[in-house]
């Protein structure tokens, strides 16, 4: 599920990957560079499982290249790509996962640990204001209306 292999990367590299991301767009270089000391890059390989669905979710992904599908009870309900994240609000509101997420391509991912997700509101306010707003239309809030929405479509036929 969540074995894939960690990716050895320097922070310096790494910050300049977050760097060119929205959600982080504007952080203070100094910040960006702190940030990227607490994540792990990994990856990822076409058909692999990052995230599984219903289980307690212990990790923030954020995808550095290539893409996922976002998959709810088997049904593909969304794509990501690079920039795109996911569990915001899974972990902001110690819920499990509601979504699969599937590599589609060769991903590769940074990924913090829950603790270090709970530590970004005391040093990096800023990006915490935009993760509580992206939750609000991150994959796994979205996953069930989407798929309720899907099935209510395929019942129409």
């Amino acid at each position: 599920m969540q074995s894939h292999a960690p990716v050895p990367v320097s922070d310096d590299d790494l910050a300049e990957t977050l760097g060119a991301m929205e959600l982080f767009a504007g952080l203070p270089h100094s910040e960006v560079l702190e940030l990227s000391a607490s994540c792990d890059g990994t990856t990822a390989h076409p058909g692999q499982v990052v995230q599984a669905q219903d289980v307690p979710v212990r990790l923030w992904h954020v995808i550095t290249g290539g893409h996922a599908v976002v998959r709810r009870d088997g049904t593909p309900i969304g794509l990501l790509g690079r920039g795109d994240s996911w569990s915001e609000h899974s972990l902001l509101n110690r819920l499990r996962s509601p979504i699969a997420v599937v590599a589609l391509s060769p991903l590769t991912l940074l990924t913090l640990s829950l603790r270090q997700f709970f530590e970004i509101p005391e040093h990096h306010p800023v990006l915490a204001g935009r993760l509580v707003a992206r939750s609000a239309t991150s994959a796994d809030r979205l996953a069930l209306p989407v798929f309720n929405a899907l099935v209510h479509l395929r019942g129409a036929d």
